[in-house]
């Protein structure tokens, strides 16, 4: 079993580049979790950071990937 995302990359936009408000939207769903309990500080903490550090979207997609189920 593979746990590599297959919808990224450039045929579906994954190389296209973040924009201030895609990060909200990311930083919001993180949030969430967090509240919700399905995220520790130390695995929020770190996503937070990598949003910030994200250039494309494929940076994005897996810091949300397991808390979509």
């Amino acid at each position: 079993m593979s746990f590599e995302p297959t919808d990224v990359g450039p045929l579906f936009g994954g190389d296209q580049p973040v924009l201030d408000s895609d990060r909200q939207l990311v930083l919001n769903l993180l949030v969430a979790a967090k509240a919700d309990a399905r995220l520790v500080d130390w695995d929020y903490s770190a996503r937070v950071a990598a949003v910030y550090n994200a250039r494309t979207f494929d940076d994005l997609v897996p810091l949300t990937r397991d808390l979509m189920v």
